[in-house]
């Protein structure tokens, strides 16, 4: 009798492509708890795929293709899954999170059909050890040495990013990801993650550099849930914010990854994010926070006007969640 109703249950999905529970209590007359049992042992079976969030959801069966290509590809190594499993990510089309060594195979299906999985595998995992050792005994990557290259003048004493925007050949990071989707969609569990993830980094570098107060660089394209400013609500760090606004100095808001020179990028910072408040308390050490750095220039713009009111006399930090050491041409996704 279970059997049979599984089978019917797949022979239904299989004719219309698609199902919910309603249409399957009509067509097979069983109980919507009959019903709602077998599509969970499906569901683990891995046979069907559950699609959308109640009231809205959809059974349906799995790429055959993708999922045939996925087992040809093989396991991969033992010594690879850890480093598999913490770093990587792979966001399909149609929006599904594929952590770790799923979202490698599926990764490794899409975009690199004509190498083999556990070469990949230890491409990635030289990638990841040669990109470590950028990393200080802190946890974080330094790169105060971008803006002195960069920049004629540097207000920041500490360029510090979480992790890097991108590796060669396997694209964006894990972190880079969620930040781009997150920002552009505005997904509050993404940002939960994101800060879960950010937070005892900042409470480190925090607690490193003596800071007084925070400040959180604006952002430009207006959308409904900002990332900044959530972000910023989930950290609900211990210590005054110094606020900072944005403006639009001409007719329309210019996002600064749409810049193509330091220049540019330095005019855009300049003339729109300003202090809200210019007569703030004098605090000595300040943490500037964004989600990317890309050619710093918001960074060494905002210290700059901090330094010329007394704010930050001492040290200014930022801290980037993504970001490049050497050029900022690559971010303009986020």
């Amino acid at each position: 009798m279970t059997t049979n109703t599984r089978g019917k249950i797949i022979e239904y999905i299989t004719r219309h492509q698609q199902a919910r529970v309603h249409d399957l209590h009509k067509a097979l007359l069983l109980s919507t708890a009959a019903i709602h049992r077998q599509l969970k042992k499906l569901l683990q079976a891995g046979t069907i795929l559950r699609v959308g969030k109640p009231p809205l959801v959809f059974y349906t069966l799995p790429p055959a293709t993708e999922a045939a290509q996925t087992q040809a590809h093989g396991s991969l190594p033992v010594d690879a899954q850890k480093i598999i499993e913490t770093h990587f990510l792979s966001v399909t089309p149609d929006g599904k999170l594929l952590y770790g060594t799923e979202g490698f195979n599926y990764w490794a299906t899409l975009y690199q059909k004509n190498r083999q999985t556990n070469e990949l595998a230890q491409e990635y995992i030289t990638v990841i050890k040669e990109q470590r050792a950028l990393f200080s005994r802190y946890g974080w990557i330094d790169a105060t040495s971008k803006l002195e290259t960069t920049y004629n003048d540097t207000y920041v004493n500490h360029l510090l990013f979480q992790d890097l925007y991108s590796y060669k050949t396997f694209g964006r990071t894990k972190l880079a990801k969620l930040v781009m989707y997150a920002k552009q969609i505005g997904a509050k569990p993404l940002i939960d993650e994101i800060s879960a993830m950010a937070k005892p980094f900042i409470e480190k570098i925090i607690k490193t550099y003596s800071i007084d107060a925070v400040a959180y660089i604006p952002p430009t394209v207006p959308r409904p849930i900002q990332f900044i400013d959530e972000f910023s609500t989930q950290l609900h760090l211990p210590l005054p914010n110094i606020v900072l606004t944005k403006v639009t100095p001409g007719d329309i808001p210019i996002p600064q990854k749409t810049l193509s020179t330091v220049r540019e990028r330095i005019v855009n910072a300049r003339d729109s994010i300003y202090l809200k408040n210019s007569a703030e308390t004098s605090y000595a050490n300040i943490l500037l926070l964004d989600d990317v750095a890309g050619s710093g220039a918001s960074f060494n713009e905002v210290a700059k006007k901090l330094k010329a009111v007394g704010v930050g006399h001492k040290t200014i930090v930022a801290f980037a969640l993504v970001g490049n050491i050497k050029g900022y041409e690559v971010i303009r996704e986020i």
